[in-house]
């Protein structure tokens, strides 16, 4: 059984937490969706935890630390950005942690299903609930994969399945099994490990065994990360105070 995380965004407390029900589980493997830095206030740390995973993917903020584009990105995000490269580039083990971030891969198939970030078409390509009544944008994105495609950069959990060309979104659960094999083409959403944004501040992370995946929500010290963040002049407080409502 997989352990499929994603979205941690510097979010230590969370992630520990998470890590430590999925100790607590079945799973034989660690899959990450990517994106393991900025927002939250402990970048370095979770990319640290990170290099000890079966499989990580490397999403749109990790690669910004590694070419950084301003025109990617708005002013406050890119000051955002260049105050977590240069923690990076300070740390004194800076080369680790790029080497880490340059080992994440791209996409990872295996079995008909693709492990993405963002969508097949792209890490910074995302699906939302709404999109379901948008046929011809899922079945785009449908054409790009084989069977199943699950990924993050969403920040919220949810399972789309194709019926010939139109979609059906079906809001999970937790602790509830899907089954991603029933329809000729599946779409999950794993949802966030360190900035849920579905009005629930737990953690979620996914599990997969065979063709079925079941989502879980982790409680962990929200405050101490809340906190954290109001403490460094170099992080917005609208990246902490979100926290606390899951938004």
């Amino acid at each position: 059984m997989d352990a499929i995380i994603t979205d941690i965004h510097g979010n230590l407390e969370a992630l520990d937490a998470v890590l430590d029900a999925i100790g607590d589980s079945q799973s034989s493997r660690i899959i990450c969706l990517g994106d393991l830095v900025c927002y939250g206030p402990d970048s370095i740390e979770c990319v640290r935890r990170s290099s000890d995973w079966d499989i990580v993917i490397l999403g749109d903020w990790d690669a910004t630390l590694l070419a950084h584009d301003p025109s990617e990105w708005n002013s406050m995000m890119n000051l955002h950005i260049e105050y977590v490269r240069r923690e990076f580039d300070i740390s004194e083990d800076s080369d680790f942690l790029y080497s880490t971030i340059r080992s994440y891969h791209e996409s990872h198939n295996e079995s008909g299903i693709d492990f993405v970030h963002g969508t097949s078409r792209g890490k910074r390509d995302w699906v939302f609930p709404e999109d379901a009544y948008d046929s011809r944008k899922l079945n785009k994105i449908a054409e790009r994969f084989e069977n199943v495609c699950i990924c993050g950069h969403a920040h919220l959990n949810g399972v789309y399945r194709q019926h010939d060309s139109t979609w059906e979104f079906v809001q999970p659960e937790p602790g509830i099994c899907y089954d991603i094999g029933i329809v000729d083409k599946t779409i999950v959403t794993v949802g966030s490990v360190g900035q849920p944004r579905d009005d629930d501040p737990r953690a979620t992370f996914a599990t997969r065994d065979g063709n079925f995946v079941t989502f879980h929500r982790v409680a962990y010290d929200v405050e101490t990360t809340v906190n954290k963040i109001r403490a460094n002049p170099n992080i917005d407080e609208m990246y902490g105070d979100r926290l606390l409502h899951g938004r």
